[in-house]
């Protein structure tokens, strides 16, 4: 009985070791990003909401960080039994929370049991100064540089106000916190695979259409400088091994994703690899990979296998595998070219968003302008843009 307690006595404390020194990693990534290290009161105002297909749509507006506030949408099922699982958005380059992908995968996630969250990344929609969607303002590399100079990345600003939809859920008496993801793809990947280091409130994180390795360095700002800073201090491995053993990691990817692979179709491996040798500090089942054939760079977080690991992760009984295996699927080209979507000329071809796939559950989308949260007198006001934010920063308003 000694040897026994003694045992457990050592596993215990290797384990807190472990636990310390994970967080004294998470806190140095957070302070290479420059992660603001106080926060202030959400100050969280309701906008009003739309009931949509059995979907209730709420509006708000919440501050992300003095002289930054930011719109957003949660997804929620008109009647939920109880506290309900939830999952935050993140997005790629040009998405915001009304883009095509983003507002089926909210409809979809409510009308599956799951309330999700969709907020405007700074610099897009609802937050860019002429309420502009596909701006990409955020990776201009004058912004980046005033940003930096500040002692702040723009990967940075993106994860943080993330999680601050996170405090903002948290906030909420029809949100199990204990069931709570992060889904995106693309850029939206790279800030899931960040969400899932350093946010310790998670229980899984879908990180499509991005890669665990060094292909990603050289790429756009944004995530050059994050990415380089992270790999200055740690390797693939350590970086996923900071979600263990909380959040569960899905990645869904297509095999040539020349977005992502640039031609080096060998990524994939390699980034499976990287998880592979993570994979002991995670319970069985935490870590999944899924590599689609012939295959682009698609919202592979609304595709049948993502969900089926999300209702997984986050315990959704009435998810099962059977069920998400009997849903009627659908083309994502065909829908968006029946309610009259235009599609980027970058992505929109078979290879990418055409042949993207997704649960068809009869889904009508709504028109930007009906799912947008801020009055017209307010567009443009320092506290919603990337200029009002830069400013903020620098310490001129």
């Amino acid at each position: 009985m000694i040897r026994i307690a003694f045992t457990f006595a050592c596993l215990a404390f290797v384990i807190s070791c472990r636990g310390d020194e994970a967080d004294g990693t998470r806190a140095q990534l957070a302070r290479g990003l420059g992660i603001p290290a106080e926060r202030v009161p959400l100050d969280a105002t309701a906008r009003g909401q739309i009931e949509h297909e059995g979907v209730v749509i709420e509006k708000w507006i919440f501050t992300a960080e003095p002289g930054s506030r930011v719109p957003a949408l949660i997804y929620r099922p008109k009647t939920v039994g109880g506290r309900a699982p939830a999952v935050v958005f993140t997005y790629g380059h040009g998405s915001s929370k009304s883009a095509w992908s983003y507002h089926y995968a909210g409809m979809l996630y409510a009308k599956l049991g799951i309330i999700a969250l969709a907020i405007d990344p700074i610099g897009e929609e609802e937050r860019h100064a002429t309420g502009r969607m596909g701006s990409r303002a955020h990776d201009n590399a004058t912004a980046d540089q005033r940003a930096a100079a500040a002692g702040r990345l723009m990967m940075g600003k993106l994860v943080f106000d993330t999680m601050r939809g996170v405090d903002l859920l948290a906030a909420r008496e029809d949100v199990d916190m204990r069931r709570v993801g992060v889904a995106g793809y693309s850029l939206g990947g790279a800030k899931a695979c960040w969400m899932a280091a350093l946010e310790t409130r998670l229980r899984a994180a879908l990180v499509c259409g991005w890669a665990y390795d060094d292909i990603v360095l050289p790429t756009k700002s944004c995530t050059r400088a994050s990415f380089t800073m992270m790999r200055e201090r740690i390797d693939w491995p350590a970086f996923i091994r900071l979600a263990a053993p909380h959040c569960a990691i899905f990645t869904g990817n297509g095999d040539i994703d020349d977005i992502i692979d640039r031609g080096d179709h060998d990524v994939w491996r390699r980034s499976d690899k990287q998880m592979k040798a993570a994979s002991p500090a995670f319970a069985p089942g935490m870590l999944e990979s899924h590599l689609v054939a012939g295959g682009g760079h698609r919202p592979y977080f609304i595709g049948r296998e993502a969900l089926f690991f999300l209702a997984r992760q986050l315990d959704l009984p009435e998810a099962t595998r059977d069920r998400i295996d009997a849903l009627p699927m659908l083309n994502l080209g065909d829908w968006c070219d029946t309610h009259h979507i235009a599609l980027e000329k970058l992505y929109g071809t078979r290879l990418h968003w055409r042949g993207a796939t997704a649960p068809d559950l009869g889904i009508m989308p709504l028109s930007p302008e009906q799912l947008a949260v801020l009055h017209p007198e307010e567009k443009g006001a320092p506290d919603f843009t990337l200029e009002g934010w830069l400013d903020q920063i620098e310490g001129k308003r």
